[in-house]
């Protein structure tokens, strides 16, 4: 071998670990953009004094570092605590099943509620078919000096799903419900936290916000997975 290439080879070496360093540096980058959603449940876990999720994410961060992380599901992983209802689902998760009422409050007025696709049923007798409207942000006013945080207990970046009520069969219109005083319902707000569900409905028409009277709230319940 002759000299230049002995020389030449803590050259490379060197340029190998750079290599190897901007590899590992591009990886942290790619994870951070990925799991973005998934970062800011965690700062709000912590914000919100939920100091067991914040000693699950800070090893799941540990793990990630020697490559045992699990991306996002083992960050999913380390912020499900049964312990802390307040945290939301996350927002790729489909709200179908059977749930049961959470208090007597809901079990009065509603018994429980089936989710299957855009259909609602409540043990009540009461169906309704729905469409997407938009997401709200818990800090959000519903109605004048009301928030979706305060009433459900829930932080103010809480995402509550907005639903408009349609008639189940085409053609026909919206039937009132003892739920609304008799009146007829416009839309149900639902606010989905693993095995429990907040659900509220508005009379028609619904116009949300800080302007909106009190009165168009129908009503707030509670629902658990059966």
């Amino acid at each position: 071998m002759t000299v230049a290439g002995i020389r030449s080879t803590p050259r490379q070496t060197g340029l190998k670990s750079l290599a190897g360093g901007l590899a590992f540096l591009c990886l942290v980058l790619f994870l951070l953009a990925i799991e973005q959603k998934q970062a800011v449940a965690a700062w709000a876990a912590i914000r919100d004094d939920a100091a067991p999720a914040a000693g699950r994410v800070a090893d799941w961060a540990g793990r990630l570092v020697s490559g045992e992380g699990d991306g996002m599901t083992g960050l999913r992983a380390a912020l499900a605590d049964d312990g802390n209802p307040l945290v939301a689902a996350p927002t790729d998760a489909v709200l179908a099943g059977e749930f049961g009422p959470a208090d007597e409050t809901t079990r009065a007025a509603l018994g429980g509620a089936t989710f299957a696709g855009a259909m609602v049923r409540f043990d009540t007798g009461d169906s309704y078919r729905t469409s997407p409207l938009r997401i709200a942000a818990g800090r959000e006013p519903f109605v004048f000096g009301q928030t979706f945080a305060d009433r459900l207990e829930a932080p103010a970046d809480a995402q509550i799903e907005l639903r408009r009520i349609l008639p189940v069969s085409r053609g026909e219109p919206v039937k009132p419900s003892a739920l609304c005083g008799g009146e007829t319902p416009g839309l149900i707000a639902l606010l989905h936290r693993r095995d429990r569900v907040d659900l509220m409905l508005f009379r028609s028409p619904a116009r949300l916000g800080p302007d909106a009277p009190v009165a168009t709230l129908c009503g707030a319940w509670r629902l658990k997975a059966r």
